[in-house]
């Protein structure tokens, strides 16, 4: 609950590492989380919505790398932000990291890091590109600023009367150990300090092994703020759907179509209670289909059939029922390949579509 005590005037006073952190990287705390773009709009009447952007896949490895040359410029090299990795010593980690290891070739393709302004703009890849860098750099203190960028939301959405929905899977899996995973160091005068400017009652736990959720667990157990992503990762193991679900996440699977393991993983998400993402390609004012369907090669196996609800409307998965198809229409990834692209989305159409293990099939 807001506490009344909060000043949400006062001079805000970071923590030493988390201040040096972000002036290292060019960040600032409002400059970590995204509060405004048309999807976020959308159900701005049900939640506050923050989404954290990273760099996908291999991109931040193009980005740093000289000599990069892609079809625009976002995807290419970038040299102030390589500038930036070898100043600080993560060149080599930036190199070699892949944020989405789960990622298929046409998911890799055809992301949605490249739509929207992502996909126009150098300055926005160079920022998701910093914040990448950051995490990599020091993950500790970097969620720690991820969690006083929250605390700072939850006091809007509050002021506004709204819950805060948070989302930090926006382009990226986030760091290797998982968001869910991640331990923080929480003081006790740092929790005090968070209520005191933003009213948020934060858990300091022991001071060593606090994850991000069991330190927001007071908001979240009083309904005013969720966790809530989607992810590619399998649903079982210490990174899978399950865990995160574990740990406090509202996780939505989303589909791979160009995965080997397509129809067998999807239909395991569904019936292990997680919703699917399901990107299609419809065409302007095409209307969404109502169920999908999902077939298995295996003869013993007995087909699924599951609504489709429409995930255009908002991006506030956590209020659609689990077991659902969430419908989503292909976005433009501009400078994409786009034979590979292809493969990222389903195509509008209600006959059946292979599968490497299976069939899908939309019916409207």
């Amino acid at each position: 609950m807001y506490s009344s005590a909060a000043r949400p005037t006062a001079p805000l006073a970071l923590p030493a590492d988390i201040a040096a952190l972000l002036q290292r990287f060019g960040l600032s705390l409002d400059s970590l989380l995204t509060d405004s773009n048309p999807k976020l709009a959308k159900g701005s009447t049900v939640a506050r919505g923050a989404i954290l952007h990273h760099l996908p896949a291999r991109a931040l490895a193009a980005a740093v790398t000289p000599g990069t040359v892609a079809p625009t410029a976002p995807r290419s090299y970038l040299a102030a932000l390589a500038a930036l990795a070898d100043r600080e010593g993560v060149a080599a980690l930036a190199r070699r990291h892949n944020g989405c290891p789960w990622a298929t070739a046409g998911c890799a393709a055809g992301c949605l890091n490249w739509a929207g302004h992502g996909g126009l703009s150098p300055a926005v890849a160079a920022a998701r590109g910093r914040r990448t860098l950051a995490m990599l750099a020091d993950p500790h203190t970097y969620g720690r600023a991820v969690l006083w960028a929250i605390a700072r939301q939850w006091a809007r959405a509050q002021a506004e009367g709204l819950p805060l929905a948070v989302r930090l899977r926006g382009t990226d899996e986030g760091p290797a150990i998982g968001w869910h995973r991640l331990a923080l160091t929480i003081t006790p005068a740092e929790a005090q300090a968070a209520a005191r400017r933003f009213g948020l009652p934060l858990s300091p736990g022991d001071g060593v092994t606090h994850t991000l959720a069991a330190a927001l667990s007071v908001p979240i157990s009083e309904g005013s703020l969720t966790l809530y992503d989607y992810s590619k990762a399998p649903l079982s193991g210490p990174l899978g759907l399950t865990a995160q679900r574990a740990a406090g996440w509202d996780v939505t699977a989303s589909l791979a179509a160009d995965r080997a393991t397509a129809a067998a993983d999807a239909m395991a998400a569904l019936n292990g209670g997680f919703r699917l993402a399901v990107p299609v390609a419809l065409a302007k004012g095409q209307a969404l289909p109502r169920t999908l369907t999902l077939t298995l090669s295996a003869p013993d196996r007995p087909p699924l059939t599951v609504p489709c609800v429409d995930g255009d409307a908002t991006d506030h998965r956590w209020r659609d029922p689990s077991g659902v198809a969430v419908t989503l229409r292909t976005k433009r990834s501009r400078g994409a390949d786009s034979a590979l692209a292809a493969l990222f989305s389903l195509a509008p159409t209600g006959h059946p579509q292979a599968l490497a293990d299976g069939v899908v099939t939309l019916a409207w």
